[in-house]
């Protein structure tokens, strides 16, 4: 039940004193229920009447029960969300003074695209998630196709949010989005809201029972194919040491069997039903009498490299990979998911992003400082300004925790205690897929000739495909160039090498 002071605050406005204007909560007013999430979170958070939006979109069932619902297309996307919420931001004032938007469920979650990209969406899909093409409001990067153009500037920062934005008045990434929802198959009396979802609220500012009893729980997948294991080593395995090194209690899987029987879980990644070993449908929650992953605390944040993991909250999600949605029925407090197939390269990263909330980030923003690619696939659902209850610092000197001091390490922020730098330019193999030197990591999308044109996917394509055997192409320095090599090369496209401190950037 709400408080009287909290009713009193949601009817007037009368708490001016301690109320939030850095954020937008957006609402569909033909949805009773994302109005009551809406007014919930404005009322937990003390968010200004102000930025309360009513967006009208039509919908099939307005109970939110109907999945057709979560779809818009790219021109009722324009028309009915960007817009008429460009016109609002701008007519109340908040266009710069915003810095978080929540969109609600009864919100669209995906733009469908205008024509197929099969085969070719890493270089034409328009397709994207509605939470992604927001951040991108009042730029010319809106609606834009692939990910050549797409590079997140906030990628990995070191400057809060507000400071970026401070020193980037024109970058396209104007906003971060976060996203409350969940499956609505129970509502609470005395909210109209989900319960889940209404959990979702509330385990952002719950007080942990037992903080030192709390498990950051890191599942590698040790049977990968070739190509997606190298994501073990360079992604899950970081994360751990990071976490190890900043002294939380971490519990790192190397084994084939895909996790169970966790307690307290405060930050998770995974390869969800992509591990080779998972339980079967629904694959989280209880099945065959074991609970997967376990349990989560209040404040926890989940990662896992599943391609659709967010393409539906309706509840049954119809089932060919996991769901974040069955993690916040479970309990979880913040997950990141994708709403269409983002390719392994356009995942978050979860080495930035839990290290970076266990400092002490607000969650959306270590979303945000996780993704590569912006406009793409990605959403961040749960509250954005949850923050972790105890924040760690890093020990200093050695940020991606591979032994070498940062003030000499050639990849900052992959661990490579070898420290190989076959070309001699300062950025060792590890952090240096720009092979062919141009100061980016390039693809032709398959061009091979006139070798001019060759990008450096194709390079490490070929040479791993056909020979000769070329040391710079070794970029794991396993002593052959293959698969792996090549997605390292893939999760770099389109950024520079490094960084490195032994390079000039």
């Amino acid at each position: 039940m709400l408080s009287g002071l909290a009713v009193l605050c949601l009817l007037n406005g009368s708490c001016s004193a301690t109320e939030r204007d850095d954020i937008v909560v957006i609402t569909n007013s033909e949805s009773a229920i994302s109005m009551a999430i809406g007014d919930y979170y404005a009322v937990a958070r003390m968010i200004s009447r102000n930025n309360v939006v009513r967006l009208k979109i039509p919908l099939r069932d307005a109970k939110l029960e109907d999945r057709a619902d979560e779809t818009i297309t790219a021109d009722q996307y324009e028309e009915l969300i960007r817009q008429p919420l460009e016109l609002i931001l701008e007519a109340r004032g908040l266009r710069d003074s915003v810095e978080i938007l929540v969109t609600t469920k009864g919100i669209p979650l995906r733009v469908e695209e205008k024509t197929s990209s099969r085969g070719n969406w890493l270089r034409i899909a328009s397709r994207a998630s509605v939470d992604a093409e927001l951040s991108l409001l009042f730029s010319n990067s809106a609606g834009s196709a692939g990910i050549m153009d797409s590079i997140n500037p906030f990628f990995d920062a070191r400057v809060s949010f507000r400071e970026f934005r401070r020193q980037n008045p024109d970058a396209a990434l104007r906003y971060m989005v976060a996203r409350l929802t969940g499956y609505a198959t129970s509502l609470d009396d005395a909210t109209g809201l989900p319960t889940d979802i209404k959990h979702l609220i509330d385990s952002a500012t719950a007080e942990p029972d037992d903080l030192a009893a709390e498990v950051w729980l890191v599942d590698e997948d040790p049977g990968q194919a070739p190509g997606l294991a190298i994501s073990n080593r360079l992604w899950l395995a970081a994360t751990a040491d990071i976490l190890s090194g900043m002294g939380l209690k971490v519990h790192h899987d190397r084994e084939l069997e895909f996790v169970s029987g966790v307690d307290s879980i405060a930050g998770y990644t995974s390869w969800g039903s992509n591990d080779g070993n998972d339980a079967g449908k629904p694959f989280y929650g209880t099945i065959l009498d074991k609970h997967y992953p376990g349990s989560f605390a209040p404040r926890s944040l989940a990662n896992d490299f599943v391609s659709t993991s967010a393409r539906s909250f309706t509840y049954p999600g119809g089932y060919g990979q996991s769901l974040i949605a069955d993690l916040v029925h479970l309990g979880i407090a913040g997950a990141t998911g994708h709403v269409y197939e983002p390719a392994l390269s356009g995942v978050p990263r979860p080495q930035i992003l839990l290290p970076s909330y266990a400092e002490g980030l607000r969650a959306v923003e270590a979303f945000y400082r996780s993704i590569p690619y912006l406009g793409w696939m990605n959403i961040y659902v749960g509250d954005p300004l949850m923050t972790v209850a105890k924040p760690r610092e890093r020990p200093p000197g050695d940020r991606d925790r591979d032994g070498i001091p940062d003030a000499v390490d050639n990849c900052l922020d992959v661990p490579n205690p070898a420290q190989r730098d076959t070309n001699a330019d300062g950025f060792g193999n590890l952090c240096d897929a720009d092979v062919d030197g141009d100061g980016i990591v390039t693809t032709s999308w398959g061009v091979m000739y006139p070798l001019t044109k060759r990008g450096d996917i194709e390079w490490i394509a070929m040479s791993s495909e056909n020979g000769p055997y070329d040391p710079n192409f070794d970029l794991d320095g396993d002593g052959e160039v293959d698969a792996d090599d090549l997605s390292i090369a893939h999760f770099a496209l389109f950024m520079q090498p490094g960084p490195s401190a032994l390079a000039a950037q």
